[in-house]
């Protein structure tokens, strides 16, 4: 390493302000000493990060030494009628692909995963709409404009360094608990690329201008990038493994409003900025005798810009509406459709909290007597069966009256606004329940199976809590259970048993959805 930094030193020494053999004999020296590095270095991750910048370091004195030992005009005009030729152009450009790949080897996980689609869209539409606001408010929109080849790679300079900068801000954002040796190694990373890219477009404007000093400079900060990368990726070492908690964890943001402001400035702000701006340079172009208007490499960034804006919004509806999926899911059984606990804790808050439904609305708690026995005799996809049977008579007891849901097992809740629980409407409501949960159930591979209920009805106080609610309701249910069963007893009856089942197992069984709900009651009456 200190062999390299002297041998760099003497190149700025001796750098007169053009490509010469002293520029590509410190490039060489620099590959060589980069790929001795990775070849030693510590660590998978250490070797291909460093692999990837000898691979820029690699291409660019692949293309100094063509150019420089070869008369080539079939290339682009560059200065002063000296023309680059056209593989030393493809060289260069291919060389910004390393850098992106090495910004995207330090860039840490998000969610598991170390890229989604999702992420790659969103910094990309950070990265041109930045590239294309420095381009209209800075002297690089002019440089990159001119028309010469040289504004091919400050083109190129500026948008790695506007990647480097949405990179850093991205994963930021989209990491809820970052490392911090990850994040570290991501800012140093970041700063190394910048250095990198920003020095070379120094040095390709110091090679038009013949400005040794200028160019100097630049060399420093080629130099400066390429020793933070290096010192960075050594020093980080390897980092630890994922490893997958047991629970989700829960995303810890310092400054929620910060967060905010600067995903609005970035998606929202920025794109708006470059729209108005590129629109004010175009008319003030079009009138007579009006500044020049932007090149087309700075309006194609602008409509770059704004396309990618475009899409990132059309990701952000189309997430909305996954969400609002999830939520409505979230909300209803599977197995039998009706809704979950949350589902009805969101219909009473709704329609019954605030006040507003005093005196209207009937909690009903019930669960199935003899299900355990079903589930027991014909098997859980039996007893799968019988509760979708149940929900379906019941939904259409209780259509136009309320709703229905389950809260697990065989416990099932429906929330009537027909009055108090001794109204003349409830009462109809709970007898016509009661009979369609008794009435025989038909199984799919023969039999029938039937299931009776007990019900318990309190009155659904705005002011009261749910949980409350179902509390009461549970006891007054377990009291009619014992009711019943007394009475059954008094007249000598049995409880209610499955219908006798067939000689033979049915020979097709139902798909096992939902085996869990059907077995895992609290109660079988």
């Amino acid at each position: 390493m200190l062999v390299a930094v002297a041998a760099w030193v003497v190149l700025l020494a001796r750098y007169g302000g053009s490509i010469d053999r002293a520029v590509v004999g410190g490039e060489v020296l620099a590959t060589v000493l980069f790929a001795s590095v990775a070849v030693l270095a510590p660590g998978r991750r250490a070797r291909q990060a460093i692999a990837l910048l000898t691979a820029y370091v690699a291409l660019t004195a692949l293309g100094d030494s063509y150019w420089l030992l070869t008369v080539d005009p079939t290339g682009l005009s560059f200065a002063q009628r000296e023309f680059e030729p056209g593989p030393t152009i493809a060289l260069q450009v291919v060389r910004y692909a390393a850098l992106l790949g090495l910004l995207a080897h330090a860039t840490p996980p998000a969610g598991g995963r170390r890229w989604t689609w999702r992420r790659g869209v969103a910094q990309a539409q950070v990265t041109v709409s930045v590239t294309a606001l420095l381009l209209l408010t800075t002297p690089a929109g002019a440089l990159v404009d001119d028309g010469h080849s040289y504004s091919l790679f400050c083109f190129f300079d500026v948008a790695v360094a506007a990647a480097a900068l949405s990179t850093v801000v991205g994963a930021a954002w989209t990491t809820p608990r970052p490392d911090r040796r990850a994040t570290a190694l991501l800012a140093a990373t970041a700063a190394g690329v910048a250095l990198l890219v920003l020095g070379d477009a120094v040095v390709v404007l110091s090679l038009t201008r013949e400005a040794a000093l200028t160019g100097s400079a630049g060399i420093g900060c080629v130099v400066a990038g390429g020793v933070v990368l290096l010192v960075a990726n050594l020093r980080t070492g390897p980092l630890p493994p994922g490893v997958t908690p047991p629970l989700p964890r829960l995303p810890r943001r310092g400054h929620p409003h910060l967060v905010l402001v600067v995903t609005v400035a970035a998606q929202v702000l920025v794109p708006l900025a470059v729209s108005a701006l590129a629109a004010s340079r175009l008319t003030a172009a079009a009138a007579p005798g009006g500044a020049p208007g932007p090149g087309a490499p700075t309006l194609g960034t602008a409509v770059a810009a704004l396309a990618l804006s475009l899409v990132q919004a059309l990701v952000q509806s189309r997430r909305a509406q996954l969400a609002q999926v999830a939520a409505s899911a979230a909300g209803r059984d599977e197995l039998t459709g009706a809704h979950t606990r949350r589902g009805l804790a969101a219909h009473f808050q709704r329609h019954v909290g605030g006040g507003a439904g005093a005196g209207r609305w009937t909690l009903v708690l019930f669960d199935l007597d003899g299900f355990k026995a079903v589930n027991d005799t014909f098997g859980h996809d039996a007893g799968d069966e019988v509760l979708r049977a149940v929900v379906q008579r019941a939904a259409a007891v209780v259509d136009g009256h309320g709703v229905l849901a389950r809260l697990g097992g065989d416990e099932f809740v429906a929330l009537l606004h027909t009055g108090a629980p001794d109204a003349p409407v409830t009462a109809a409501v709970l007898r016509a329940l009661r009979a369609a949960v008794d009435a025989p159930v038909a199984l799919p591979g023969g039999g029938s199976a039937r299931v009776g209920t007990s019900l318990g009805a309190v009155a659904a106080a705005p002011e009261a809590d749910l949980g409350d609610l179902l509390t009461a309701a549970d006891r007054r249910m377990y009291e009619d259970k014992r009711r019943r069963r007394a009475a059954r007893a008094a007249t000598g009856r049995h409880a209610a048993l499955p219908a006798p089942a067939p000689p033979a197992p049915p020979p097709a069984r139902l798909p096992a959805q939902g085996v869990g709900g059907a077995a895992g009651g609290r109660r079988g009456g």
